[in-house]
């Protein structure tokens, strides 16, 4: 799994996609998988309500909150906020089967920044996997961010550059 965050598509992973129906239809929708394009709850109620562990509503203020961080996501790595909210999601399950606690949300904006530095522009898909591995191999969170800012021209602690 692990390998494909950086080159699944919306088409290369129809068994691993769970649509919601509309979310007054929907209690489960906090436990959705994987968020299609033809899903009827947005990437930001999607990420709120499984933070919260309940259906929120789309007019909700945490819901507001994760989609302002996932708009912003978007610009910095220049995919669409639904794409970044998958691949959180599956970084987020991946750490969890290996005992780290960080939630999808929280994962979006410590790497953010990392969209923005200098060089060339790798997608969130790539930095999420960049760091996976580096989680993997026992690097706290902290370090991992550091290494991977270094790695793009970024001198940890200093804002980001904007292209």
């Amino acid at each position: 799994m692990a390998l494909c965050i950086a080159g699944c598509d919306d088409a290369s992973e129809p068994g691993a996609r769970t649509l919601a129906p509309p979310e007054e239809e929907s209690p489960a929708s906090s436990r959705i998988t994987w968020l299609g394009p033809d899903s009827h709850i947005t990437p930001a109620q999607w990420l709120a309500s499984r933070a919260k562990k309940s259906v929120l509503p789309r007019h909700d203020a945490r819901v507001e909150t994760v989609r302002k961080e996932l708009v912003e996501a978007a610009r910095q790595f220049g995919e669409e906020p639904r794409m970044i909210a998958n691949r959180a999601v599956q970084l987020e399950e991946m750490l969890a089967e290996r005992g780290i606690d960080e939630s999808a949300t929280d994962l979006i904006e410590a790497l953010m920044p990392l969209g923005s530095t200098a060089g060339p522009r790798e997608g969130f898909g790539t930095v999420v996997q960049h760091y996976f591995n580096l989680r993997k191999q026992g690097v706290d969170k902290r370090a991992a961010i550091e290494r991977l800012e270094l790695g793009r021209g970024h001198v940890p602690g200093s804002t980001p550059r904007h292209e």
